[in-house]
């Protein structure tokens, strides 16, 4: 598509979605500049706490992450749980890894302001640690637990 394309389609949405078109444009320039990647900067994540081997990121609860049913998407809180859960297990190794698997509960609706996923190891080898992680909504009202199992290449 050409710009001029792209511009005359942008000129049609509503100005809420033309927000939502800034939003996006914004978290992929950031994600190709390496500063994380693109779907911590669309839902507006932050890191609010971590040391070793443990993780809180909190997540704003807006109208892009609610399901029809107007709670937070499970597809969403699961990415939280990954995210807190990685992230506990980057500051327990210090070297980047991958999630091999994760399992979610869910406990209650994720409503509020905003949810606040804590991700901490349990159990760290060589090259995989096992995480657990809660999130809770802004009452403090636990939402959902989750574990993982994390992948690390050896330092070179």
């Amino acid at each position: 598509m050409t710009r001029e394309h792209l511009l005359a389609q942008l000129a049609q949405l509503s100005d809420e979605d033309l927000e939502v078109a800034l939003k996006a444009g914004r978290a992929s320039e950031k994600a190709r500049q390496r500063d994380r990647y693109f779907l911590h900067h669309f839902f507006a994540e932050q890191r609010v706490e971590d040391g070793d081997g443990q993780a809180a990121i909190t997540l704003p609860v807006t109208d892009l992450i609610l399901n029809p049913a107007k709670m937070v998407h499970g597809g969403v809180t699961a990415f939280l749980c990954d995210n807190a859960m990685g992230m506990a297990s980057y500051m327990e190794k210090r070297r980047p890894g991958v999630t091999l698997e994760m399992s979610v509960r869910y406990h209650k609706p994720g409503r509020g302001r905003h949810l606040v996923a804590r991700g901490e190891v349990v159990a760290a080898g060589a090259l995989l640690n096992s995480a657990r992680c809660e999130v809770r909504d802004d009452s403090g009202a636990l939402v959902a637990t989750a574990t993982g199992t994390f992948y690390h290449r050896q330092a070179r």
